[in-house]
């Protein structure tokens, strides 16, 4: 049987979009065609269908290839957008970083050069069904065997943990008019949240520019929401409006990178970043109160009693008609807080997460956040060997979901799985992958947070991070980072 064509699928499937009247008979034909191609497969390869085309699952399929210079391994990525815009490092376009426009930086990436650089193809579809047992998917442009398939679809927002008083049209509203803004869905949701900062701005810059974290739990990108406060009091200092960010946090620190953050904040945003009520100025006094100094409050023994002078922000609901929130201002741990409201100009409202709605077609053990469980010391399903993960939805392992992780962790499984085809051997050390992630705090001079850490293993199998380091760096390296994870897989 011939092998799959994708180039010639997207020209039928382009076809057929483009047609303006099609009878219902030459549609069913159509469509049996596609059905037929999707389903085609050489007999003299093993094929890996990728779902999701995204950081994590492109990682893994391009390591698939690197490490099958017989071609034995036909590689298929099924994704839902035609084009893939970066999370990492996007919050640099509401602080209009000068050294990232000059470097030239893309964010938005179709897969021509993937598939042309890396021997691989991407259908552009969307997964509607999965028959584990018979291993074949069912897409929105017909059906598809496997011999291993690679789920990685990714997140999914969970508005009703953290509303569950909400109806869907609530749900809908807060997702277009207080965009979350934290996955990639062609950067439709990133570009309304920026339309809204530059409207914002032209209508006088008045007001409040509210992000509220999630409340906890795994999360896509902890350190988001504060990055994304700093590079919006950049776009005021840049612009001398009046407003100022406020971030309502339910946690009395940044849920990363805490100690690290609050120093910029009072060093670099005192005026223009108000943490949960507090002002640079403030903070600093709390921590003065609490009888330490700039110098010595971040150490772990310190920073604890820190926390203890700080305040924390509930948020109970949002009124999109008024334009406000309602939290609980509780100013410490013992405090029960109060009711408040405060007006918001812009807002960026970030639910809790969930894994992608996608992994659940496909029958295997998941955790309660949606997760697929994996192996012990492996990162396929602990119910079938031929369902692997990558990214966000690997669960059983301990990671918080981000761009690094989900390169770092593919890397090594495409080379498995390969491994695993070519010589019969199922290997992987998962302690060979590491995470390292840079935040952009301060426009001048360019400076940034890195985070990183080891992975170790522990005697049940769960890979998990270890040995966390934490540090001031040039924001250069930010973007040398975003072009070894991100450029790598989507352009060379």
């Amino acid at each position: 049987m011939a092998k799959l064509s994708r180039r010639s699928f997207f020209k039928l499937m382009t076809a057929t979009a483009g047609a303006t009247v099609v009878s219902q008979g030459a549609e069913t034909k159509k469509v049996a065609a596609q059905t037929k191609r999707l389903r085609e497969k050489n007999s003299k390869q093993t094929r890996v269908v990728v779902v999701g085309g995204g950081m994590g699952g492109l990682t893994v399929a391009e390591s698939i290839k690197a490490n099958d210079p017989d071609n034995k391994i036909e590689v298929i990525v099924l994704e839902r957008n035609a084009h893939y815009f970066t999370c990492p490092m996007s919050n640099t376009l509401f602080g209009e970083i000068e050294e990232v426009k000059k470097a030239n930086i893309p964010f938005k990436y179709d897969y021509t050069l993937a598939e042309k650089n890396h021997n691989i193809d991407v259908i552009i579809t969307e997964v509607i069904g999965a028959d584990v047992k018979n291993k074949s998917i069912t897409t929105t442009a017909g059906m598809i065997d496997y011999d291993y398939v690679v789920v990685a679809p990714g997140i999914d927002y969970n508005y009703k943990k953290l509303f569950p008083h909400w109806s869907d049209e609530k749900i809908r509203r807060a997702m277009k008019e207080t965009p979350a803004a934290m996955y990639s869905d062609s950067g439709k949701e990133k570009q309304n949240l920026l339309n809204q900062l530059h409207a914002w701005r032209d209508n006088g810059g008045r007001g409040n520019f509210v992000i509220v974290p999630p409340k906890g739990g795994k999360v896509r990108c902890k350190p988001a929401s504060y990055e994304r406060a700093c590079m919006v009091s950049e776009f005021i200092k840049k612009y001398k409006l009046p407003g100022k960010v406020v971030l309502l946090d339910s946690s009395p620190k940044p849920q990363s990178k805490g100690p690290k953050f609050i120093e910029i904040f009072i060093k670099h945003h005192k005026d223009t970043i108000l943490f949960n009520g507090m002002s640079g100025d403030e903070m600093l006094k709390r921590i003065k109160d609490a009888g330490f100094t700039m110098e010595n409050f971040k150490k772990k023994e310190n920073f604890s009693k820190v926390e203890d002078n700080f305040a924390t922000c509930n948020v109970k609901d949002v009124d999109f008609d008024k334009k406000e929130i309602t939290y609980i201002y509780a100013d410490n741990f013992d405090d029960d807080g109060k009711e408040q409201t405060i007006g918001y100009a812009v807002a960026n409202l970030i639910p809790y997460h969930k894994g992608n709605e996608t992994a659940k077609l496909f029958d295997v053990k998941r955790d309660g956040w949606g997760g697929i469980v994996c192996a012990p010391a492996k990162t396929y399903s602990v119910s079938d060997s031929t369902v692997y993960t990558a990214g966000d939805i690997m669960g059983y392992h301990k990671f918080n979901p981000s761009a690094q992780t989900s390169v770092s962790v593919g890397l090594l499984t495409g080379e498995s799985i390969a491994k695993r085809i070519l010589t019969g051997k199922d290997e992987i050390d998962l302690t060979k992958a590491g995470i390292t992630c840079f935040s952009m705090v301060v426009a001048h001079p360019l400076k940034a947070i890195e985070i990183s850490k080891d992975i170790i293993v522990t005697d049940k199998g769960v890979a998990k991070a270890a040995n966390t380091r934490l540090a001031f760096r040039d924001g250069n390296g930010l973007i040398g980072w975003f072009q070894a994870i991100v450029e790598t897989p989507f352009k060379y």
